[in-house]
């Protein structure tokens, strides 16, 4: 596998990335009404990972900016950190991103190449997790972003339970693992992680109960034909 670069970033503890009501229900198809894309059926190669840029987030709340300006690099998009947290609207007196506006600027870079991202559920349940990240990887060719309970990761063992954002951009399936780039900088937890992919389900930030949840699944819709 490729390795990740690391662009160390501030010190800090941990990150939050809180849920935000969901947006209402999309209006069901009427008669005569466009049908909805459909998706790429492709075969998942066993075991892939793609490269990415690595970088630690600059302050104790910029998960969401730091993984998503990883993740946006690999679609040819460069954007800084404070430049993402501001268009996500980072609040630094909760010092938090709401994952709706993750999901929102997300798309809006990649749905003119074709992509969107949309927000699914794998909370114990790894094979859903590794479909999900197998299909972006492996099929797509690019890495996701994962929301977990960060003190719940096995190399960021705390007591108190916080949102946090890791970026997924490697799996093998023989050996069940699933690879992350964690961009907390606090020592020993920044950077690659190979972790088993019933761990890292375990940790996944899902809330059912707000439509909300914690993998940001990508795809490449076909237009109609």
């Amino acid at each position: 596998m490729r390795s990740a670069r690391l662009v160390l970033g501030a010190a800090l503890a941990a990150c939050v990335l809180p849920v935000a009501t969901p947006p209402a229900a999309a209006a069901p198809l009427v008669a005569g009404s466009a049908l909805p894309p459909v998706r790429v059926q492709l075969a998942v190669p066993a075991a892939v990972s793609v490269g990415i840029k690595g970088q630690a987030q600059r302050t104790s709340y910029y998960c969401a900016p730091a993984s998503s300006a990883i993740v946006l690099r690999a679609f040819g998009v460069k954007r800084g950190q404070d430049q993402l947290a501001e268009e996500m609207k980072t609040s630094a007196e909760a010092r938090s991103t709401k994952r709706e506006n993750t999901l929102a600027v997300l798309n809006a870079y990649v749905r003119p190449e074709g992509y969107q991202f949309r927000l699914t559920y794998a909370k114990d349940d790894p094979a859903a997790l590794m479909a999900q990240v197998s299909r972006a990887v492996g099929v797509l060719g690019k890495p996701t972003i994962v929301a977990v309970l960060g003190n719940r990761l096995p190399w960021s063992r705390k007591k108190r339970d916080f949102g946090h954002a890791i970026v997924a951009y490697g799996y093998d399936t023989a050996k069940g693992t699933i690879t992350v780039w964690d961009p907390n900088a606090r020592r020993g937890a920044t950077g690659t992680h190979v972790i088993p992919a019933k761990d890292l389900a375990a940790v996944v930030f899902d809330i059912p109960a707000r439509g909300i949840g914690g993998v940001f699944e990508l795809s490449k819709p076909l237009p109609p034909r």
